[in-house]
C-alpha cells in the first residue's frame, strides 16, 4: 500500500516491501510500479527467485499475480499479490526430463565406452546434477607376472565435449574447471586396498546433517558404486554433484536412485553389445579357419588325382 509499498500480511504488517523481499527488491519494485502506472494487473508462472530460507540460499519457483486496488477516484491505491509456490512442480518436471533423456539413450549404445559418453552427454548442463564423472574399474591379469592389476580409469565426464569437426575420428575434449578437486585419470585400487569403505563422515548443511562415505582417493566424498551382475570382473563408479541451492531430501535421493537405475541399464546394454561383438568375431574366426581347412583338404584331394 502507498508510495513505500507497505505490506499487509500477518507478521509482515506495516513493513515496506524492500525489507520483506530484500533479496529481490529491484525486480519486485519494478513490477509494483508497473501495475500502478499502467493500472493493469500482471501474472507470471514459475518465476525463479533465489531466497534465503532455513539458514541457506535456495532456489524457489512461484506462480503469482499482481492486481491493482483502486480508490474511489480511480487511482491505484495498492496492489494485491497472490502467490503460490510451484517449486516442487518445477523440480518434478525438470527431473523427469532428465530421466527421459537417459531412457532414450539406451537404444543408441554401441559399446561400453560409448555408453559412458552418452550418459555424461545426457547429464550435461543439468541443474540437479551440476557435474558427473564415471570411472570404469578394470581387472587385468599380467601374463608375465601373473598378478592382477585393479585400476579405475576415468572414461567420461559431464565436462567432456565430442569434437567431430576437428578430427576424422571422434575425440574428446575435457575441460575440468579449476575449482574442481583433483581428478585423477587413473586410480590404482591395489594401492588403496586397505582403505575402509565403511567409514562415514557427517556433514552439516543448513538445518540438516548428512552422512557421506569417506573415499579419499576419489575426487568427491559422496560416491555411488555400480556393480554388474553375473559375477563379472567389471564395475563402475559414478560421481554426481549436488545442487547447492536444494536440500538433499528424500525426493532428491529418490531422483538419484532413478538416475542410477537408468545408468546401470545403459552400461549393461553397452557391455552386452561388446560381448555380442566378441562372440561374433570368434565365430567369424572359426568359420574362416573351417573354410581354410576345407580348402586345404580339397587342394590335397585334387593333387592326389593327378
Amino acid at each position: 500500500m502507498g508510495p513505500d509499498w507497505i505490506t499487509i500480511y500477518n507478521e509482515a504488517f506495516l513493513k515496506p516491501a524492500n525489507e520483506i523481499w530484500a533479496d529481490d527488491t529491484p525486480s519486485l519494485t519494478t513490477c509494483l510500479n508497473g501495475v500502478r502506472e499502467s493500472r493493469k494487473g500482471l501474472c507470471c508462472h514459475d518465476l525463479y527467485i533465489e531466497t534465503f530460507r532455513d539458514s541457506y540460499k535456495q532456489e524457489v519457483y512461484s506462480d503469482f499475480s499482481l492486481n491493482p486496488i483502486y480508490k474511489l477516484d480511480g487511482t491505484v491505491w495498492g496492489v494485491m499479490g497472490i502467490m503460490t509456490d510451484s517449486t516442487q512442480k518445477v523440480l518434478n518436471k525438470r527431473r523427469l526430463k532428465t530421466l527421459n533423456k537417459l531412457s532414450c539413450q539406451t537404444a543408441d549404445t554401441e559399446s561400453l565406452e560409448h555408453a559412458c559418453q552418452i550418459i555424461m552427454k545426457a547429464l550435461q548442463n543439468n541443474q540437479d546434477i551440476p557435474y558427473a564423472l564415471i570411472y570404469l574399474v578394470e581387472n587385468n591379469k599380467d601374463s608375465k607376472t601373473g598378478f592382477n592389476s585393479l585400476v579405475a580409469r576415468l572414461l567420461a565426464t559431464s565436462f567432456d565435449e565430442v569434437c567431430k569437426e576437428e578430427f576424422i575420428h571422434e575425440k574428446l575434449k575435457r575441460h575440468i574447471p579449476d575449482y574442481f578437486p583433483t581428478t585423477h585419470e587413473i586410480i590404482d585400487l591395489t594401492k588403496i586396498s586397505d582403505q575402509d569403505y565403511n567409514n562415514y563422515i557427517e556433514v552439516k548443511y543448513a538445518t540438516s546433517t548428512y552422512s557421506f562415505l569417506r573415499c579419499d582417493c576419489w575426487p568427491i566424498n559422496l560416491v555411488i558404486k555400480l556393480t554388474f551382475c553375473n559375477n563379472r570382473n567389471l564395475s563402475a563408479v559414478l560421481i554426481c554433484g549436488i545442487n547447492m541451492l536444494r536440500k538433499l531430501d528424500d525426493e532428491y535421493k529418490e531422483f538419484y536412485k532413478s538416475v542410477l537405475n537408468y545408468v546401470n541399464r545403459i552400461l549393461v546394454r553397452g557391455m552386452s553389445i561388446e560381448e555380442e561383438k566378441r562372440r561374433a568375431k570368434i565365430l567369424a574366426n572359426l568359420n574362416h579357419q573351417k573354410d581354410m581347412f576345407f580348402q586345404s583338404i580339397s587342394h590335397e584331394l585334387k593333387s592326389n588325382e593327378y
